[in-house]
Order: C-alpha cells, then sequence, then structure tokens
C-alpha cells in the first residue's frame, strides 16, 4: 500500500509539471490587458528557451496568436524571432529562416530599426549555417551598420565576431583577425569578459592557423582567466584542448599532455561529449608524438566511434524536429470558476490515500 501511495504521489507531481502551460493560461485569463497576456507568454518562453523548448514553444505561439489576433505587429515579430531561436535550436534552419524572416518583415513594417539588426544578426547565422556565405554577410554587415548607427556596443561586437566566424569559414584568416581584434578591443572598454573570452578563443585558433603557437597559448591563458572571473568552468576545457595542440605541435610532450589532462577532467566533470571528441583527437596526436602508434591509432578510433554515435542520435533528433501543438483555445471564465483545479484532486487524492494507510495500520 504504501508503495501504492509513494508512485501515485509521483505520478500526480509529473502530472502538476505537464499543467504547466494551462495554468499559465489560467493566469493570463485573469488578465485585463491583452499587451499583458501576450507578454506573459512571451517571457515565460523566452526563459524556457533553453530549458523546456517545447513548453517555450506553445508559449511562444500562443503569444504569436494573442498579437496576430489584435493586430499588434510589434509582439507578433517578437514572438516570431522566439520561434525562430527555438528551432534553430532544434537543427531546423529551413523552420527558423522562415520565422526569422517573418520576425524582420514585421520590424520593417513598424522602423523596428534595433530589431531589424537582431533579426539580420539572426538570419546571418543561419546562411552561415546553411554555408550561403555571401548572404550571411550582407546580413552581419547590415545588422553592424544599424549596430553603429544606434550606438549600440554590444550588439556591434557580436556582429565583428559574426563576421570574423564568417571570415575563418572562408579562410580570410586576416580579416577575420582584424574583426576579433577589434570586437575584443571594444569589449575590454566595457570589461565584457564573456565577448573577451569568445574573442581570445576565436584569436587563438587564427593563431594555431598562423602556426603562432606561442601566441595562441598566450590568448588561451587569458581567456581562462576571465572564465575564472565569469565562473565558467566547462569551456574551459576547450582552451586547455587548444594549449595541448600548440604543445605538440611545439613538441613538447610533457606540456601537451599536462593540458591534456586538465582539460579531460572538467570534460568528465560536465560529460562535455563535443570536447571529448577533440581530447581524443588530440590524445591520438600525443600518443603519435611519443611514437606510442598503437595508442594513437586506438585514440583515434576512439574519437571515429564517439562522433559516429553523435550523428547518429543527432540524425534521430532531427527526425522529430517538428513540435507538437498545444491546445490554444481560450479559456471561458465562468467554466474556470465552476472548475474543480486538478492540483486540488490530485492532493485530495493523496491525502485520502494517506488516511487510508494509517486507518489500516491501526486496524492492525
Amino acid at each position: 500500500m504504501r508503495q501504492a501511495l509513494i508512485t501515485l504521489f509521483i505520478l500526480n507531481l509529473l502530472n502538476i509539471n505537464g499543467q504547466n502551460f494551462d495554468s499559465l493560461k489560467v493566469e493570463a485569463n485573469k488578465l485585463s490587458s491583452d499587451t499583458a497576456k501576450i507578454n506573459l507568454f512571451y517571457n515565460e518562453g523566452f526563459s524556457y528557451r533553453t530549458s523546456d523548448i517545447q513548453y517555450s514553444y506553445d508559449c511562444a505561439k500562443e503569444a504569436e496568436r494573442l498579437a496576430q489576433k489584435i493586430s499588434l505587429p510589434f509582439y507578433a515579430a517578437k514572438a516570431s524571432n522566439l520561434l525562430g531561436i527555438l528551432y534553430y535550436r532544434k537543427g531546423n534552419l529551413n523552420s527558423a529562416l522562415s520565422y526569422y524572416k517573418n520576425s524582420l518583415l514585421l520590424r520593417i513594417l513598424i522602423d523596428d530599426k534595433k530589431g531589424i539588426a537582431q533579426c539580420e544578426s539572426n538570419i546571418g547565422n543561419v546562411y552561415t549555417d546553411l554555408a550561403e556565405y555571401k548572404l550571411a554577410e550582407e546580413s552581419y554587415l547590415k545588422a553592424l551598420a544599424i549596430s553603429n548607427d544606434l550606438n549600440l556596443p554590444k550588439q556591434i561586437d557580436n556582429c565583428l565576431l559574426n563576421l570574423g566566424v564568417l571570415n575563418v569559414e572562408l579562410k580570410n584568416i586576416s580579416v577575420a583577425e582584424n574583426y576579433f581584434n577589434q570586437a575584443l578591443k571594444n569589449s575590454k572598454k566595457r570589461f565584457d569578459y564573456e565577448m573577451q573570452s569568445s574573442c581570445l578563443n576565436n584569436l587563438a585558433e587564427i593563431n594555431t592557423a598562423k602556426k603562432d603557437y606561442d601566441a595562441a597559448i598566450a590568448s588561451c591563458v587569458n581567456s581562462i582567466k576571465l572564465k575564472n572571473l565569469m565562473d565558467n568552468e566547462m569551456e574551459m576545457a576547450d582552451s586547455y584542448l587548444t594549449i595541448a595542440f600548440a604543445f605538440i605541435k611545439k613538441n613538447d610532450a610533457a606540456a601537451a599532455l599536462e593540458n591534456l589532462k586538465i582539460a579531460d577532467s572538467i570534460i568528465y566533470k560536465f560529460n562535455y561529449l563535443p570536447a571529448k571528441i577533440e581530447a581524443l583527437k588530440i590524445y591520438s596526436m600525443y600518443y603519435e608524438l611519443v611514437k606510442n602508434y598503437q595508442e594513437a591509432f586506438g585514440f583515434l578510433n576512439k574519437s571515429l566511434a564517439l562522433q559516429d554515435s553523435l550523428e547518429i542520435v543527432n540524425k534521430e533528433i532531427n527526425l522529430e524536429n517538428n513540435f507538437s501543438e498545444a491546445s490554444l483555445k481560450e479559456i471561458d471564465n465562468e467554466g474556470n470558476k465552476n472548475e474543480f483545479p486538478i492540483l486540488y484532486f490530485n492532493l485530495l487524492i493523496v491525502v485520502l490515500l494517506a488516511c487510508a494507510v494509517f486507518i489500516f495500520k491501526n486496524k492492525r
């Protein structure tokens, strides 16, 4: 009996969690202002965009529906942009691009320049992933021009960073380096540690490509210092791996192994699989450097096997990259007043079962 009670309690908790969106609609229905309702759904969706994508999607769709219903293009544009973000996170680039473009049209309609710059940046990101580099560059440059006109320092540096990454893809190393250095200089003035760290990581990659391994190591060391200030331990693994790679290229096996072990401990702590693949490859290079070719071959095979496994998982995820549509019917005020709350009903069942256990125990 006790096991049944515990099981039912857990199931009820899961059911309560499943009612989040319905509960949110009930709360929204209590608000008199349409814009307040839209903001409630949008803010909730935005806050859950990384932790619960389906719930975020349901909120964003409802915000979009309400904004379209009362013809508020500004709010419809925000909802459409959020939907683009969610599809981008799920790897559905075509749907993401469609939502971003829809948001851009709405921003243009109301002459929301800051919003236009944001949309152009997002569109540029999608085009970059689609290898449409010319279109990506056009979007990034538009975003940069608007951000400069509006004097938006953070957005300016984001555009410079995006343009730098794009030019790395295009093998325009010197152009990319200029963009990264410009963003780094700007972000230092603002004490923006996150942007500085991103710029230093990218400059380390640039220096590695230029075979300036000492400069690459220095950039990574500075990036690690900034990540310490931000308490961002996980991403330190990437910097330590780059340092290890640079030491291998400098034929310093001992220093390479030291940094590999530090990176590996961080990777293990956070189960950081993409970095694990890179670590296995660098271990293979290390063992090749010390002429242990059997171990080198073994680590290379491990990296390929893990890469294949992740690709299979990603393909399976992409087969289901569409969201399920939640019921978006408006809630009737009077109906809600007469409806017995699900939460209270669930708790009542638990209490009654607890009483039954108590009575049964006393009778025995």
